[in-house]
């Protein structure tokens, strides 16, 4: 009796009734964001590739037709489309970083949460355990 193991069950959600499956439950999805995340990265970072390439044809075709392709201003133009790529690339790297840490810390807050869970189910076990032993000394009393 002083031990009750669906204390913290959650009867409303048929998907996660006791605290180790919410945590599951949790780490599962986190999971399942990341592997999104991390495709989105290559996907991007796979169309960007492809754009910048299929633009520096287009930058030295640009300055041939004008008989400019031995010029400084054809060199400058591709530094700037490389410097282009390579900050999107940074930024879009950036941002898979931030929702990667965010993600961390929704794990990190699952696991709060069940550990609080636990606790308090063993804390109240504990209590409950105090006052049937309360009980017991009195009527032997």
């Amino acid at each position: 009796m002083a031990f009750d193991p669906y204390a913290q069950m959650n009867v409303s959600d048929p998907y996660g009734t006791s605290p180790s499956q919410r945590l599951a439950a949790a780490l599962a999805n986190t999971t399942y964001q990341t592997q999104g995340i991390n495709r989105n990265l290559n996907t991007n970072l796979f169309d960007m590739s492809k754009a910048y390439k299929k633009q520096v044809p287009n930058i030295v075709g640009q300055f041939s037709r004008r008989g400019l392709e031995t010029s400084g201003m054809k060199n400058k133009a591709l530094a700037e489309a490389a410097a282009m790529y390579e900050r999107q690339r940074t930024q879009q790297r950036q941002a898979t970083q931030d929702a990667l840490m965010q993600l961390a810390l929704q794990n990190m807050s699952a696991y709060g949460t069940y550990a609080g869970e636990r606790f308090g189910s063993t804390l109240g076990a504990t209590e409950q355990r105090a006052a049937t032993a309360a009980q017991i000394r009195e009527a032997l009393a």
